[in-house]
């Protein structure tokens, strides 16, 4: 991978290792929860309105079987903290690109983002995000939160780092922010042009070693809303994954 930097960003303060907790209930971390897959791994996954949210596609597939999930083995817990959450929804489909390949994770990597389809229950409050599709905003601050393996039962964020630069063709972005394992998935926010809400501009799908520094890497919003806006805005979707149902019994 080429790693072709726009600006360096300039020295930070020190940050916890794993982030810092912080209330899973009140926005913009509310729209923000934890993916469980239903063979014991989780990673994070964000709200983009009341019937979608996105994630990263690598945390859709179980190596064990060679073979993505099925739709039903997902759980998106909202509001995660001390043991209680807020909203609790299954996932009723889910769509990944097929240009990501879990074979080649890192030939593959822009395309490591995957739209979740929630089974929305009544009347449930749940909050979003909007989305950032601006054309730069390189060198940025920027935050993000989810829920780590080393802090499974609460969520930590990292409210002050910096997006440091991209690939040459545009489709990764890199930052200074603390992503540990369980962040795949988790949202890149940067503050809305009213400095009072938050937007996602990527979601983040890895780490790595950057001059004995380890950065984030995230996919933009702006590289994958073209594939899903229609999904997204019109219901107009192909999902590949959508929920088994179970046979009913054979009343002969």
């Amino acid at each position: 991978m080429v790693i072709c930097a726009t600006a360096q960003a300039g020295p930070t303060a020190p940050r916890p290792p794993q982030g810092v907790i912080v209330e899973a209930t009140v926005y913009p971390w509310s729209a923000i929860g934890k993916l469980n897959n239903g063979v014991g791994g989780s990673c994070t996954a964000v709200l983009i309105s009341q019937q979608y949210a996105l994630t990263a596609a690598h945390c859709l597939f179980f190596r064990g079987t060679g073979r993505f999930l099925p739709a039903q083995s997902f759980h998106l817990i909202m509001g995660y903290e001390k043991q209680h959450y807020q909203n609790h929804f299954m996932i009723s489909a889910y769509y990944v690109p097929p240009a990501y390949e879990p074979s080649r994770p890192y030939e593959t990597i822009a395309s490591d983002w995957a739209l979740l389809s929630i089974d929305q229950q009544e009347n449930s409050a749940t909050s979003r995000l909007n989305i950032f599709l601006g054309k730069d905003f390189t060198h940025s601050p920027v935050m993000t939160a989810g829920y780590s393996r080393t802090t499974p039962y609460a969520m930590t964020a990292d409210r002050h780092c910096d997006l440091i630069g991209q690939s040459r063709d545009g489709k990764l972005l890199f930052d200074t922010c603390n992503a540990p394992a369980g962040f795949s998935g988790s949202p890149v926010l940067a503050r809305s042009a009213d400095q009072e809400s938050f937007a996602i501009a990527a979601i983040h799908v890895a780490n790595q070693l950057w001059d004995k520094q380890e950065i984030a890497i995230a996919i933009p919003i702006k590289s994958i809303w073209p594939e899903i806006e229609t999904c997204v805005q019109d219901h107009q979707c192909r999902f590949q994954h959508q929920h088994e149902r179970c046979p009913g019994p054979d009343r002969r």
